[in-house]
């Protein structure tokens, strides 16, 4: 079944003895059903002469007519239309799921033109059509058909009527029209960091080009920690390594830099329950690096787990002036432990105090960030926070996170990159931007599609 959903507009139903758009399709589709739609001045104009209706009477004799009135007075805004026309056109597909629905794109205002081809590219059950001017050019500067015509006299000269008259219907395929909605789309979900969402929008499209796929595609598993699957698809972007870490560093970075996404999307719970590995692992980092105690080899297998025994470290060199140490700042003695952030960050302040670094200077400089500032318990307060939300249902929001330790959000963040640039240098702070740039480049590449 095919129905043909048409507004009228100035040129129907015929002027200088030639097709209006509406009779022109409906003479060459043949569809099971007509619906009309007016504005109130082509309400007006049907109602004292019945000239649309009576050409579809003439052109193809039976044919059922359906009459829809808008009452829309200002014909030239396209908020008029809003809901509206879509709505009658969404109304009509689901009374007769099975049609396909013809959508007459020459006829009506520009913006009531507009609105249907939006809609011609958004639902498979749609067909636009458009009807070319007998003169191949704009209908501006013809004389619209006026009221006091002889409607019978008007369809009778019709040279459309003729069986050598050409057939000026044409089936746009509206890319352009397309690629914007797309384009909208995806950028939408990029600039939300919905990389899963903007993938599954834009694989199967063939207006999206290979290069915006390959983007987000790289993002998807990027964001998602599938960084050797992120690898695969691409190591570089206009000569710039995207990786530019290896091993710990590069672990330390993407995981940082999922951090920042759910700190951009308030999404403060995942970001809290992100603390705790992010900084044991940044911590283990450190420790390999710039402690003179060796603490994880110190480390033994106890029933699967890696205890740093009490016993083991008094025997060890600064041991026993680490057991000290940790026996006056924890709140009991110090027993057989396993390695955390919280027990790392003692040390970290045994070795500022003690001369624990094996460099002095990069230690200062890392104890001095004001997240590791000894004078304020930053460090237990994000601790409890951070066990708090992952073991308990609590709503974690902006507020509940500076009430509770003192740090906003950003405040967080900026320590966690001040601390990993101390370690890895300066090149991690360009990595801070990683995830912006590569939003802007897909937003560069659909520009390249025009």
């Amino acid at each position: 079944m095919k129905i043909l959903f048409s507004p009228i507009g100035t040129t129907d139903p015929v002027r200088n003895c030639r097709d209006g758009a509406c009779l022109h399709i409906l003479r060459y589709y043949h569809p099971d059903k007509v619906v009309l739609y007016f504005t109130a001045e082509m309400e007006k104009r049907e109602r004292n002469t019945h000239m649309y209706t009576l050409g579809i009477e003439h052109v193809q004799p039976g044919c059922p007519v359906e009459s829809l009135y808008s009452g829309i007075v200002d014909a030239h805004l396209y908020d008029a239309y809003l809901h509206d026309l879509p709505g009658h056109v969404l109304k009509l597909h689901q009374i007769y799921p099975e049609a396909e629905i013809l959508l007459n794109l020459s006829s009506g205002t520009p913006q009531i033109k507009v609105v249907l081809a939006i809609m011609s590219t958004e639902y498979a059950w749609c067909r636009g059509i458009q009807v070319a001017s007998p003169e191949h050019r704009s209908n501006t500067n013809n004389i619209p058909v006026q009221d006091e015509e002889d409607v019978e006299e008007m369809l009778a000269c019709n040279e459309d009527d003729e069986p050598d008259a050409p057939n000026r219907c044409e089936e746009p395929h509206l890319e352009i029209l397309r690629f914007y909605r797309e384009k909208y789309e995806i950028m939408s979900l990029v600039n939300q960091y919905e990389y899963m969402g903007a993938w599954a929008f834009c694989k199967g499209s063939h207006t999206i080009s290979a290069q915006t796929k390959k983007l987000i595609q790289f993002a998807m598993y990027r964001s998602d920690l599938q960084t050797k699957a992120a690898q695969q698809i691409m190591r570089k972007y206009h000569g710039q390594a995207l990786f530019p870490f290896e091993r710990e560093g590069e672990s330390l970075t993407e995981y940082l830099l999922t951090m920042q996404i759910h700190k951009e999307k308030k999404q403060y719970a995942s970001f809290m329950v992100q603390i705790s590995p992010f900084l044991y692992e940044l911590f283990v980092t450190y420790a390999k690096m710039n402690l003179k105690i060796p603490l994880l080899n110190y480390r033994e297998k106890v029933a699967g787990r890696r205890i740093l025994r009490r016993q083991t470290l008094l025997q060890k060199p600064q041991g026993p002036e680490l057991i000290a140490y940790l026996d006056h700042v924890w709140p009991q003695p110090f027993y057989d432990s396993e390695l955390s952030f919280i027990l790392l960050y003692q040390v970290f302040c045994f070795a500022e105090q003690f001369d624990g670094a094996k460099d002095a200077e990069k230690h200062h400089e890392f104890m001095t960030d004001p997240l590791m500032n000894s004078a304020n318990p930053y460090m237990d307060k994000l601790r409890k926070l951070r066990n708090n939300t992952a073991h308990e249902i609590i709503n974690v929001t902006e507020e509940t996170i500076q009430k509770r330790t003192g740090l906003t959000p950003d405040d967080i963040m900026t320590s966690f990159w001040n601390l990993l640039s101390i370690i890895y240098g300066s090149p991690v702070n360009r990595q801070r931007m990683a995830y912006k740039r590569l939003n802007q480049w897909i937003g560069e590449s659909l520009l390249i599609n025009l």
